[in-house]
């Protein structure tokens, strides 16, 4: 199936797309659509860093809505058209000062779009990032009513204790000696280096790659940057938190998670450790895939749908 260009996916037919006005003043960018057919459950879809609606659109929706599901996308604070932390020459910095206001974000994301949208039982989907956001929620709304959860390549931990203890202290240290705003080491704006598809971390595919430079090019209103030290220092914090057993115990619902066996942006043996305090979690390693697990090539992404499809047909009876 090719990949859709812009425009954005407010100017889609089939779409009901809008803003969240968030109490605090700020905004989450969502869309809504719904299959050809009445829907038999709603599957909630949560991007990564660096993503935004249109992408996982692409990734993810036309196989979803053929099988039959409501799908709310939706956008972080920080990411696509949400509200950013930083403004001005600052504004494609990833920042955040505690991974906290996300959950709050999703929780009012929750009351006042997903349950007044649910048809069926509600499934949650996340990447990376969005993965890890929907996890930790998890861990503090026992009462949600969640059918299952599909992650790949969920970020819960960084690749070995030596790089998670110095991550910790030096984005500590720079947060607290005033600066939490600057980019860390090896982090910039959007530019060309990000477009190189040569050695990339994330997909074999270069056509699927392309996808978020289109729209970083077309809207560069999109565009997101690197992270700053405060933005590390809350995703070390948020992973220590989500990494205790007695949180992921928790979770009572079925989850699939998949990660890439040529990931290294989080690594599938850490990513496991975490994952099997989960009750009901099943963890499947895709052979030669990357971290952009449904960006891949064709056989990667087949395997991962025949997974999930395995995973649908279990939990919706």
């Amino acid at each position: 199936m090719p990949l859709p260009s812009p425009p954005l996916i407010e100017q889609f037919a089939h779409v009901r797309a809008g803003f969240l006005n968030l109490r605090d003043g700020k905004r989450l960018r969502y869309a809504i659509f719904d299959p050809a057919t009445p829907p038999h459950g709603t599957i909630l879809v949560t991007p990564g860093r660096r993503e935004y609606i249109e992408k996982k659109y692409s990734e993810l929706g036309p196989e979803f809505l053929v099988r039959g599901f409501r799908l709310i996308f939706m956008e972080w604070r920080g990411q696509g058209l949400s509200s950013r932390w930083l403004d001005g020459s600052k504004r494609q910095r990833d920042h955040a000062p505690d991974f906290s206001q996300h959950i709050d974000d999703l929780n009012e994301l929750y009351t006042a779009v997903i349950q007044p949208n649910l048809v069926g039982p509600l499934i949650l989907n996340g990447h990376s990032m969005g993965g890890h956001f929907l996890l930790r929620w998890l861990t503090e709304r026992s009462d949600l009513p969640i059918a299952g959860v599909i992650v790949t390549a969920p970020m819960l931990a960084l690749a070995g204790s030596f790089a998670h203890a110095s991550a910790h202290f030096l984005s500590w240290t720079s947060s607290k000696l005033g600066y939490g705003t600057d980019y860390a080491p090896l982090q910039h704006d959007y530019n060309d280096d990000d477009r190189a598809f040569a050695g990339n971390p994330l997909t074999h595919d270069p056509d699927r790659f392309t996808i978020i430079d289109r729209y970083f090019t077309a809207y560069p209103e999109l565009a997101v940057g690197g992270v700053t030290w405060e933005w590390l220092h809350a995703a070390v914090k948020s992973m220590e938190l989500t990494q205790r057993r007695s949180r992921l115990e928790r979770i009572a619902c079925p989850v699939l998670a998949m990660t890439g066996s040529e990931d290294i942006v989080t690594p599938a043996e850490e990513t496991a450790r975490s994952l099997k305090m989960i009750p009901k979690a099943e963890t499947i390693i895709i052979p030669g895939a990357r971290h952009d697990l449904m960006n891949e090539i064709t056989p990667c992404r087949d395997e991962a749908w025949r997974q999930i499809d395995g995973f649908l047909k279990r939990i919706i009876i």
